[in-house]
């Protein structure tokens, strides 16, 4: 969540007309919402407040000035967001009923809301898993008042990632007495928000093998649904996952299967897209950029799944991008997104059926390349 990108023009845009798109790519007054054909549930796309941010990153400071996080709303409702997501250092308790009164003004809505268990120095050795159980308790504590704030801003769902949530040095902590204070604690939040507000939000684990911890507990889709198994039974249902595209292909592992696995599971409360260039550093890339036929067969699947919930993106504004620049990240991947919808709903799913039945796979990756590129 927390790492700079760097960003190239769509490649995308070159496949088809590319006046289809220039009108709003660099229009910094847009304001309609982008919207996606045909989607069940919940349509309109969203985005996190620091998508936005000062282009700071481990080996510099920033390049342009910091944007208030409140005057970010308006930004990201021109880019043509209808969601904002945020962190609880960017909109602590005290702002919520301000953030939310901002929200509505613009025309956003909040599509999730997650505690920072890694920008306080506190939190250097993670929040639940963390050896000192003071530091527990108070990750506990940021945690139940992130539910509360979460209700405050009307949002539905609440994301845990991993963040510090891990160790650099072998035998730095006790595995397994680790994994057992993630089941306590969440069984503990699972509580506190079913007490006071029944089943009306849910929350999302975020996995992440690694950055900024050398190694991190929950590190892929696999780990965490085994944690949401050993849950209570009764906190099992609230519990799901926030699959971000960067993340699994940082871990070397396939975006889709991890998607497949959270559906097949009845887990996928929330979904992450960008694109990630290679097992590097987390990048946060526009999304469509790297890997466009994996992301054109990533949306055949939320499409056949009937996916209802928000699509988000996690993506930066990198450091060489202008003040007045800055939410092309959003409108490039917003309009990938598009473009790769439209074309994943023209794949004929009886011509990939029969690919499968006649075990012509070769030629199957050829039928979707020519569904991507094909004008």
């Amino acid at each position: 969540m927390q790492h700079e990108a760097v960003v190239s023009a769509p490649l995308l845009a070159s496949c088809r007309s590319v006046q289809q798109f220039a009108p709003n790519l660099f229009d910094n007054h847009m304001s309609n919402p982008y919207l996606l054909k045909n989607k069940t549930g919940i349509n309109g796309l969203g985005a996190g407040v620091w998508n936005l941010g000062a282009g700071g990153d481990p080996f510099g400071g920033p390049t342009r000035e910091a944007i208030p996080v409140l005057d970010r709303l308006p930004m990201l409702a021109e880019a043509g967001m209808s969601f904002y997501e945020a962190h609880d250092h960017e909109i602590p308790a005290v702002q919520a009923e301000q953030a939310r009164k901002r929200a509505e003004e613009v025309g956003l809505r909040c599509a999730m809301y997650t505690p920072s268990f890694f920008a306080d120095s506190l939190f250097k050795d993670g929040g639940m898993t963390a050896n000192d159980g003071a530091v527990r308790r108070k990750a506990l504590e940021n945690a139940k008042l992130a539910v509360d704030t979460t209700c405050l801003l009307g949002a539905k769902v609440m994301v845990f990632w991993n963040g510090r949530e891990g160790f650099d040095f072998v035998l730095a902590k006790n595995g397994r007495d680790a994994f057992k204070r993630l089941v306590e604690g969440f069984n503990a939040v699972g509580h506190y928000a079913k007490e006071k507000y029944g089943d009306a939000i849910r929350f999302a684990l975020e996995p992440k093998p690694n950055e900024p911890r050398a190694n991190m507990y929950l590190a892929n889709v696999g780990e965490a649904l085994y944690l949401i198994s050993r849950l209570e039974a009764e906190i099992q249902p609230l519990f799901g996952l926030n699959p971000e595209t960067a993340h699994s292909r940082i871990a070397g592992l396939d975006y889709l299967w991890d998607i497949e696995m959270c559906l097949e599971a009845g887990k996928l409360f929330h979904i992450h897209l960008n694109a990630q260039d290679g097992q590097r550093y987390d990048q946060d890339l526009p999304f469509g950029y790297t890997e466009p036929l994996k992301d054109l067969a990533l949306l055949v699947v939320l499409q056949d799944a009937g996916y209802e919930g928000i699509i988000c993106f996690d993506v930066k504004a990198p450091r060489v991008d202008d003040p007045e620049n800055i939410k092309d990240v959003l409108t490039v991947s917003s309009q990938n997104l598009i473009w790769l919808w439209e074309r994943a709903l023209a794949v004929d799913r009886k011509k990939i059926e029969q690919f499968r039945a006649e075990n012509r796979l070769t030629a199957l990756s050829g039928y979707l390349t020519k569904c991507l590129y094909e004008k």
